[in-house]
């Protein structure tokens, strides 16, 4: 799929028009996926930077990757969404200090390849070492891919979902429904190194799932609020740890799916949502979308 990318540069004179790329972003707003990375060695830039204006372009940067990050781990409570405008209005705030291209186009399966591709072809940092893991973006992806596929409506998918019960809420991925909520999706990826922040994010929405399954609860939605039976579906479509890697998060999630009947499913077996919510409307009486 398509992606945007601006590199992200560091001008310490605009009159002199030098500049040292030190990073780039990327990123699909309607995905968020957005990805950010900065070189590991600023000799470069240090080597223009005759008036010290370095430390305040890495301040800068600092900030962005932590307000990309935040997208992945804090989905209610985070940053507004990014995008390319907000990015080029926040270099504008540098004074051209930090100075961002025009977005354009390159195609990879997420934005972490994407970032990839760029760093690969553009931006020069040799000594770079990066740990990889995926983030959750691949398993909503399946998942939408898998409501198109089975013809689910997209009036009837309400995403990053507002759900409640009793004095407990949370964002879930997806909602599905039919006047009433009949499928809800949480996607995970038990990839990230944070897992202290992880297994505290898996906590958190596991105690909702336990407070629908007792009373039910409330989704709200563009048409306002509706019910969340007790009985709904509640499935996870999860990116599994990576292999030898120390997950513990991964066990504790696991054990709140059983204990609060939440279909657990892989990145693979997403496609099984989407068969699921087809069923459900169809027995609603809901005419599904020809695919």
């Amino acid at each position: 799929m398509s992606y945007q990318f601006s590199l992200i540069r560091f001008v310490p004179d605009p009159a002199r028009g030098e500049f040292v790329n030190i990073g780039a972003v990327a990123g699909d707003p309607d995905d968020r996926d957005w990805d950010i990375r900065f070189i590991s060695d600023y000799r470069r830039a240090r080597a223009l930077d005759s008036d010290g204006r370095l430390p305040a372009a890495i301040a800068f940067a600092t900030s962005l990757g932590g307000r990309v990050d935040a997208l992945e781990q804090l989905p209610e409570s985070g940053p507004a969404p990014i995008s390319h405008a907000s990015l080029r209005q926040m270099a504008e705030e540098m004074q051209n200090l930090v100075q961002l291209t025009p977005p354009a186009p390159v195609v990879a399966d997420s934005a972490e390849l994407a970032l990839d591709l760029v760093f690969d072809q553009m931006v020069v940092d040799p000594t770079r070492q990066r740990y990889r893991f995926k983030k959750k973006h691949p398993a909503q992806r399946s998942t939408r891919e898998a409501y198109r596929a089975h013809g689910v409506p997209f009036d009837a998918i309400e995403q990053a979902a507002k759900i409640s019960s009793g004095a407990y809420g949370d964002t879930f991925d997806f909602a599905v429904h039919n006047g009433h909520a009949v499928q809800l999706v949480q996607c995970w990826s038990f990839q990230l190194p944070n897992q202290d922040d992880l297994a505290e994010r898996v906590k958190a929405w596991s105690w909702v799932v336990h407070e629908l399954r007792q009373r039910g609860g409330l989704v709200r939605t563009g048409r306002g609020e509706l019910e969340v039976p007790s009985e709904t579906e509640i499935a996870a479509v999860s990116i599994p740890p990576a292999e030898g890697s120390h997950a513990p998060a991964f066990a504790e999630a696991r054990e709140a799916f059983h204990e609060n009947g939440v279909r657990e499913l892989t990145l693979e077996e997403a496609d099984e949502v989407g068969v699921t919510a087809a069923q459900l409307l169809a027995e609603a009486g809901i005419s599904l979308s020809s695919t």
